[in-house]
């Protein structure tokens, strides 16, 4: 297949982009029409399953548009998607693990069994976290990230995505402060895992484990909170910290990942390199 002129490219990005719009619009009306919302017997279930299923679909038609193999995104059999996304949950529960003493520390907080805790509410809020960015990780660190870093290095998608799922969550209604120092930062952190080891199982697993994890602890109190905090300190200072501390934490890990080894893998996203190895027949 022949190398596409940056218009081309920017083009073909742009109709993805639109895509994916489509996809995310159909799973926020879903998230919100009551029958299947997130407060519903469903848990919202149902509109994430409808994301990941269409955001898949998509990302599909386009790399076998391109002449591409799901191989670039690390999804084949030989690449053992399962066992990367597991290491990736792992790392990622570690990675929560690190932001949990964060929060103890910087609070004084002591924890204790939720007395609210239900099995049924864990495990609904696990399989919503794995569909859910299922369909972001295909949306973020797919088809559109491999096109801009095929053309242009990794650095460009990786901020770029991550701005994008940073300006997201921040419509949502999440606070700007955490939104650039939590949200902003770990997408970072999932780009450089992408861009580093080529995986999207890794970076989902990561992703997933943040989630799950944060749910688990009590780090999001709900009923799907094994342990429930209870916080001497409740402060500006104290939360100042909290971002401060999860942003650089996020931050060094990123950088690690994207620079530790970048000579040896410097070619890895040059166009006839990256088509040759992932390319079908």
């Amino acid at each position: 297949m022949p190398e596409k002129s940056a218009r081309e490219l920017w083009i073909r990005v742009l109709l993805f982009s639109l895509g994916a719009a489509g996809c995310v619009f159909v799973y926020l009306f879903l998230l919100n029409f009551q029958p299947v919302a997130r407060a519903s017997p469903t848990a919202g279930v149902i509109p994430v399953l409808v994301l990941a299923v269409s955001s898949g679909w998509l990302t599909a038609r386009f790399l076998r548009a391109d002449g591409l193999s799901q191989a670039i995104l690390g999804l084949t059999a030989p690449q053992r998607p399962f066992l990367h996304f597991g290491i990736g949950f792992i790392a990622g529960s570690a990675l929560t693990g690190a932001w949990f003493v964060i929060v103890t520390l910087a609070t004084n907080a002591t924890w204790h069994l939720n007395a609210k805790f239900a099995t049924v509410s864990l495990l609904s809020a696990s399989l919503f976290a794995l569909l859910n960015n299922v369909g972001e990780e295909l949306i973020y660190r797919g088809y559109a990230f491999v096109r801009i870093a095929v053309h242009y290095g990794e650095f460009i998608p990786v901020v770029v995505t991550s701005t994008i799922f940073a300006l997201l969550h921040f419509q949502a209604g999440l606070p700007l402060l955490s939104v650039l120092a939590g949200v902003f930062t770990a997408g970072l952190l999932f780009g450089a895992t992408f861009a580093r080891w080529r995986s999207l199982p890794l970076a989902l697993g990561i992703h997933v484990a943040t989630n799950i994890v944060q749910e688990a602890t009590g780090l999001r109190p709900s009923a799907a909170s094994i342990f429930s905090p209870d916080y001497s300190t409740v402060s500006v200072a104290a939360n100042s910290t909290i971002l401060a501390s999860i942003a650089a934490l996020n931050l060094i890990v990123a950088a690690g990942i994207l620079l530790i080894g970048r000579q040896r893998r410097q070619d890895i996203w040059r166009p006839n390199k990256s088509l040759e190895r992932t390319r079908e027949g």
